[in-house]
């Protein structure tokens, strides 16, 4: 080392550092490699630097072959001792020259309070520093950097970097350059730029990894930093190898891509609806309208983002919908667990429209549909959203809502809550709020005021940029609260059956547990909720047009066919902000599986049935379920035989869950032992039930059969018919409509058996409903329920080898039990006392609670 002054000897060898001591306030860092000639006017423009602030120069030569780099870089100490200092290394490559310059700096001089990256090609004017210093200073902890716009000489173009900090929009472009000042804060939290990566961007990785550490960046308009632009060199380079150093750094931040931190983010930064609610002289920007992670506005100043952002999309933003809606239809459409999939439903839907119209009705209780169209807006539309770039078009022309009304959508949706009254039209309050945009635009300043270009996407386009990061279309706009965890329970339709029951209790428990259970329906746009459903649930969700069921016509799997999802973009967008996901027969969600667990899902398959065509073909979830197993972190199955069927066909047991069955709804207090009472007094016919669907796969044909075999029996059954299609008649039975779960243990303990005739079964909860109000099942062998009765005992398992085996079967035990109340009696008091036995649904739940409860949060 050549020495004449008292800089200590830290980290790489100090070529030189001549004269007093000084401590600085700033350090600029600038490695030096292969442009010996350009250096000495990147050290200069250091030293004219102006103000009271006390700057040094650190150079670091990274190993330069060329002597002329050394020459210059000892030229410039020798005349600037105690101002500028040289560090010379081993070739490192860009990242490791800067983490050399910032170490050596950091420990030389305590006092420095931030750090400046300068290439050796590039220039200061003459204030930056002092300015940057000042902002830095003045903006307290959580800046951790102060960065200029693009200035660029030699191929000269200049663009701006105006507007906020938003870390939303840096995982998506790079915009802040690598010459920027940064705070001490920012190197002390650990903060390095990785040596790894040599082919570029990595100035962007550090930015972001500073921000994952909860620092932000902040513009400094008109800083005067000269980007030297020459044809080739690194950043061109890197543009060409962008899509590969991009999906490297991506794999690096999986923590900064988590769907919900995005919209946290989004939320806080960038939000996609501007609420405009009736009555209110606010504006409300916000991603979930029950959670705002901004201030409101008045009116007038959210009219003045509108009409910046026209003029500058790049620097100000502007929420890219426009959301009217009155106080009573957003209560109303969150009482009914509707807001979040209204919102998103018409997010997609203004895609090919520039207004959306909302209308909300209700047909009965637990009842809720959508149903969408195109065409002119309904006048009664109780909340209405506009494209922003739409609306604010015909506001700067003075048009009228007329206008901006021509390419429409709507939603009408059924709400399963009742409506006290109709909410309010809001299209009166659109058209005044056009008015008054118009006046706005009318006043504006004629000047645009920023000369610059700018090659940033417009901030309005933010939410598109999912796509790019994680995959997804139109993201759900639902930002978890805080506390706890969201999971999305889904099935391909709900209307009251048994899955959707176990389905219902799996919600009520993991509430319980602190989940928030959210509802998705993926092949219907309707479903039926019990008051305990509705409650349960966070939210339901309906899904894109057309669902995601779709089966692949060309692919299958073990002979059934594999899902065919027509938009998965969408679909994934819309399980984005979910913790975790139980698939329940829900096909198409194993088209999603894999992606979300990419995005640290935990998933998971239910498991309840067997499926099989009339034929005995394998048909739908359980073999397509084999084909993505890969896909899922776990499988949950409701009885110890599709265990063993799962582990037969492949699945690791130790990814398998059991939960067996249980009653779907807990009895009314005293009315099994009124039951069971009432059973001991009981003579005349023997009465006989049937519930369930009205189809084949329930063996209604056999039920008719067995029926006109036994015509001294007393016959009841309730039940609904597949897609509305009621069977034939079958003589002498009258059919029930389904009854809710009062009504259910009124028929169960009014019959003395439950028939059950099916061609293939699960786990029925029928079984256990109604052992438990002492009603004997009879129950066609299939499925697990032989896990659920003891033949003979609880109950009788019928078998057989075809249709008429298996009817005179049934036939003959319901006139041995008609003839012998004794041993019905005694097959009823064993029912209910294993009724009684059965654990409660957070005892048989807990595996799988244990296994998501210990996932780990992403």
């Amino acid at each position: 080392m050549e020495s004449g002054g008292t800089a200590p000897c830290i980290g790489p060898s100090i070529e030189w550092g001549i004269g007093p001591a000084i401590a600085p306030d700033v350090a600029v860092i600038i490695p030096a490699w292969r442009q010996p000639a350009l250096l000495a006017e990147a050290v200069l423009s250091v030293l004219a630097q102006r103000g009271a602030r006390r700057i040094a120069t650190v150079i670091v030569d990274d190993g330069c072959p060329m002597p002329e780099t050394r020459e210059v870089a000892l030229a410039l100490a020798r005349a600037h001792p105690g101002r500028v200092f040289l560090l010379r290394q081993a070739n490192g490559g860009l990242s490791a020259a800067r983490n050399a310059g910032v170490d050596f700096a950091l420990r030389a001089w305590p006092s420095c309070r931030a750090f400046f990256m300068l290439d050796a090609d590039n220039r200061l004017g003459p204030w930056l520093l002092d300015r940057a210093a000042a902002l830095l200073e003045a903006s307290g902890p959580r800046i951790g950097w102060v960065y200029p716009d693009f200035d660029f000489f030699g191929i000269a173009e200049h663009g701006s970097a105006a507007g906020e900090h938003s870390l939303f929009l840096h995982l998506l472009e790079n915009t802040c350059d690598a010459g920027s000042l940064v705070a001490r804060a920012v190197f002390e939290a650990g903060l390095r730029f990785d040596e790894t990566m040599r082919q570029g961007f990595e100035d962007w990785d550090f930015w972001l990894r500073a921000a994952e550490a909860g620092f932000r960046g902040r513009h400094l308009p008109m800083a005067g930093f000269r980007y030297r632009r020459r044809a080739g060199g690194m950043r061109l380079e890197a543009e060409r190898r962008r899509a590969g150093i991009l999906a490297g750094m991506r794999g690096r931040q999986r923590r900064l891509l988590d769907p919900r931190r995005l919209l946290a983010l989004e939320s806080a930064e960038v939000p996609r609806f501007l609420l405009l609610r009736q009555g209110s002289e606010w504006a409300e920007p916000v991603v979930d309208a029950l959670r705002p992670a901004r201030p409101a506005l008045p009116r007038e100043a959210a009219r003045r983002a509108i009409v910046e952002s026209s003029r500058h999309p790049q620097a100000v933003h502007a929420p890219p919908f426009l959301l009217f809606a009155s106080e009573a239809a957003l209560e109303a459409l969150a009482a009914g667990k509707l807001l979040h999939n209204a919102l998103w439903q018409a997010e997609i839907l203004l895609r090919q429209a520039d207004a959306v119209g909302i209308t909300l009705s209700t047909e009965g209780p637990g009842h809720l549909a959508l149903e969408r169209s195109e065409g002119a807006l309904p006048e009664d539309a109780a909340l209405l959203l506009f494209r922003t770039e739409a609306f604010a078009e015909a506001a700067a022309l003075g048009s009228l809502l007329g206008s901006v009304t021509r390419r429409a959508a709507s939603l009408a949706i059924t709400l399963p809550v009742p409506l006290a009254d109709a909410p309010p039209s809001v299209a009166p309050d659109a058209a005044a709020e056009l008015a008054a945009l118009s006046e706005a635009f009318a006043t504006r300043h004629p000047e645009h005021g920023e000369w610059r270009g700018d090659w940033r996407r417009p901030r309005a386009r933010a939410h598109q940029g999912y796509a790019e990061l994680i995959g997804a279309g139109a993201v759900l706009p639902w930002v978890s609260p805080g506390e706890g965890r969201d999971i999305a329970l889904a099935v391909p339709i709900f209307e009251l059956g048994g899955v959707e029951r176990v389905v219902t209790n799996y919600a009520r428990i993991l509430r319980e547990r602190g989940w928030r259970p959210h509802l998705f329906v993926t092949g219907a746009d309707s479903a039926r909720l019990s008051p305990d459903a509705l409650a349960a649930f966070e939210t339901v969700q309906l899904p894109q047009r057309g669902g995601i069921e779709g089966r692949d016509p060309d692919t299958s799997h073990l002979g059934a066919p594999l899902p065919g999802v027509t938009n998965a973009r969408d679909a994934l967008g819309q399980f984005a902000p979910m913790h975790a996901m139980l698939a329940t027969h829900a096909q198409g969600a194993h088209a999603l599986a894999g992606a979300l667990r990419g995005l640290g899902t935990t998933t998971l398959a239910g498991l309840h049935v067997i499926e099989r065509e009339l034929a005995g073909a394998p048909l739908g979830n359980p073999h397509a379920l084999l084909a993505h197993e890969g896909a899922y972190d776990g499988v949950v199955v409701v009885s110890e035989g599709l265990r063993r069927w799962c582990i037969a066909q492949g699945i690791p047991g130790s990814k398998i869950d059991v939960v067996p069955n249980g009653p779907g709804q807990p009895a009314a207090p005293g009315a099994a032992a009124a039951a069971m009472a009432a059973r001991a007094e009981r003579e005349g016919k023997l009465r006989a039930l049937f519930i369930g669907r009205l189809d084949p796969q329930k063996g209604i044909d056999r039920l008719r059969d067995i029926v006109a075999l036994t015509p001294g029996l007393e016959w009841r059954a309730a039940g609904r018919a597949v897609l509305d299609r009621p069977p034939e008649p079958i003589p002498g039975l009258s059919i029930e409509p389904p009854a809710d779960p009062a009504g259910l243990d009124a028929l169960l303990a009014w019959a003395d058996v439950l028939v059950l005739p099916s061609r293939f079964e699960g786990s029925p909860l029928t079984i256990p409903e109604a052992q438990r109000m002492g009603c004997v099942p009879l129950v066609t062998r299939t499925g697990a329920v032989d896990e659920m009765i003891a033949d003979g005992v609880d109950g009788f398992i019928i078998g057989g080898r075809g249709d008429p085996e298996i009817v005179s079967a049934f036939a003959a035990r319901l006139s041995a039990l008609a003839a012998d109340r004794t041993a019905l009696r005694a097959a009823s008091a064993a029912a209910y006392a294993r009724a009684a036995a059965l654990p409660g649904w957070g005892a048989r739940m807990a595996p799988l609670l244990d296994r998501i409860d210990k996932a780990p949060l992403p």
